[in-house]
C-alpha cells in the first residue's frame, strides 16, 4: 500500500516540477559559486592581508585623465602592465588594485558597480576622462570597448583599427553602462571601459612583442585628440593674429609645467 500511495504520489506531472525545481536549485548555487566572494571593499579587507595577498599602487599627477587597473596583478593579467604603461606614457593618474596571492587571486575580485576602494573612489571623482582596464576570457587577440563615454569610445575603436587590433562587438555583460560603475563615477559621469582578450593580453606580457606599445600608442592617440582646446583670437590692437592654438601649447604646457602662471595668464590676455 506504501509503494502504490508513494507512485500514485509521484505522478508524470508532479516529476517533472520536481524536476525543474531541483535544475533551479542547482543553477541558483552555480551563479553564486561563479560569483563574487566579496560584496565590496570593506569585506575584502576584512578577510585579506593588506601588502601580503594584494597591494594598491597610485601615481597622482596634474592630469584631468586617470587610467585604472581594479582586477590588476594575478587577477586579470597584464591589465596593470597596460594601465601603467599608459599612465607613464602620457602623465596620467594611475589605480591599480593588484592581486598577490600564491593562487586563488580571482577570489580577489570586485565587480566594477562594487568596487568601493576608498582611494579609487577619491581619485576617479577628481578625474574627467576615466579610462577602466580590464581582461575577459578567449585565446584570440581582441577588445571590447564599453563605458558611458560613447564619443571616445568610438574614437579609441578607431584609433586600435588603425593600429591593426581587433574591436568586436561589446557583449551586453561587458557594457560597463551603469552609473554605478567606477568608471562612470567621475566629473563628467561617463569612462570607457576597456576589456582585453587573454589571447591580446599575453602579447602584452611577451617581451619580444611591440603589442604592448602599440597598444598604448593607439589610446594615448584617440584620448589626447579629445583634449579640449582654447581657441586664440586676433588682437586688432597689437596686430596679433594666430590661427591655431597648437602653435602655442608646448610652450604653455611648458610654462605651467615650470609654475610660471603670470606668463600664462598674460599671453592667454594677449591673444584674446
Amino acid at each position: 500500500m506504501t509503494l502504490k500511495r508513494v507512485w500514485s504520489f509521484l505522478s508524470p506531472r508532479r516529476l517533472i516540477v520536481f524536476s525543474c525545481l531541483i535544475i533551479l536549485m542547482f543553477a541558483q548555487s552555480t551563479a553564486t559559486a561563479f560569483g563574487d566572494v566579496y560584496s565590496n571593499f570593506k569585506e575584502l579587507s576584512s578577510n585579506t592581508v593588506d601588502d601580503t595577498d594584494y597591494e594598491i599602487k597610485t601615481t597622482v599627477t596634474d592630469s584631468d585623465v586617470i587610467v585604472i587597473a581594479i582586477h590588476g596583478g594575478k587577477i586579470e593579467k597584464g591589465t596593470t602592465e597596460l594601465a601603467s604603461a599608459l599612465s607613464f606614457h602620457n602623465n596620467y593618474n594611475y589605480y591599480s588594485f593588484i592581486g598577490k596571492k600564491t593562487k586563488d587571486n580571482s577570489t580577489l575580485h570586485v565587480t566594477s558597480v562594487k568596487f568601493d576602494e576608498p582611494t579609487a573612489l577619491k581619485m576617479v571623482s577628481k578625474s574627467k576622462t576615466t579610462l577602466s582596464i580590464h581582461g575577459c576570457s578567449g585565446l584570440e587577440e581582441f577588445t571590447y570597448i564599453g563605458g558611458l563615454d560613447s564619443e571616445l569610445a568610438s574614437k579609441i575603436k578607431e584609433s586600435l583599427i588603425k593600429y591593426d587590433f581587433t574591436v568586436l562587438d561589446t557583449p551586453k555583460r561587458l557594457a560597463g553602462e551603469s552609473p554605478k560603475n567606477i568608471v562612470n563615477k567621475n566629473i563628467s559621469s561617463k569612462g570607457v571601459q576597456l576589456e582585453i582578450s587573454r589571447g591580446l593580453r599575453t602579447q602584452f606580457l611577451s617581451s619580444d612583442s611591440d603589442k604592448l606599445k602599440n597598444y598604448v600608442l593607439a589610446i594615448s592617440e584617440a584620448v589626447n585628440s579629445t583634449k579640449v582646446e582654447v581657441p586664440l583670437k586676433s588682437n586688432t590692437e597689437s596686430g596679433l593674429f594666430i590661427e591655431n592654438s597648437k602653435l602655442l601649447a608646448p610652450f604653455l604646457v611648458f610654462t605651467e609645467y615650470l609654475g610660471l602662471k603670470d606668463v600664462i595668464k598674460r599671453l592667454k590676455t594677449t591673444f584674446q
